[in-house]
């Protein structure tokens, strides 16, 4: 669902977006290929992307800073080697350590596997050549709140949410 002026304010379900759209609290900005709700007398093809018709005020808060939160930034991958051992066998590893300066914040955190946690211990990575995936930065508010979908993603999200 988006807000009057097209941000994206969170995912509703199906029957939630009916009820809206009966009560003509939104308006349909696309539809979903051949999704359709059947009753007795009638078949509705579901919305993929709703507009509120009027604003609604919406501040998006500052993430804090959180183990679960690095690891879902990083999609529960190893930062060094790119495997995903499980969301249980994953750690947090500082890229500066903290015995080197570093501090723990997004921008210094990363998800890592257990072995390359391990190689890596207090060391630089530029020490023992070990690279990095992605460059580790704050989340977005999209991951904070839950706002991009896992799996299913309709063609026109794109433009709203920016994902690749």
């Amino acid at each position: 669902m988006l807000n009057s002026d097209y941000r994206a304010l969170k995912f509703v379900t199906w029957d939630r977006a009916l009820k809206l759209m009966n009560r003509e609290k939104v308006e349909v900005v696309s539809l979903w290929e051949g999704v359709n709700v059947h009753s007795a007398s009638t078949s509705i093809n579901l919305p993929s992307t709703l507009r509120l018709r009027s604003h609604v005020r919406f501040f998006r808060y500052i993430p804090k800073f959180s183990k679960t939160l690095v690891k879902k930034r990083d999609n529960f991958e190893c930062q060094y080697c790119g495997r995903t051992p499980g969301r249980n066998a994953l750690t947090i590893d500082h890229v500066i350590p903290i015995s080197r300066g570093g501090e723990t914040s997004f921008e210094n955190c990363v998800a890592a596997c257990y072995k390359c946690n391990n190689q890596k211990n207090n060391k630089m990575l530029s020490e023992i050549k070990m690279k990095l995936i992605n460059t580790p930065k704050k989340p977005v508010y999209d991951i904070y709140y839950g706002l991009l979908p896992s799996k299913i993603r309709h063609p026109d999200w794109k433009m709203f949410l920016g994902y690749k």
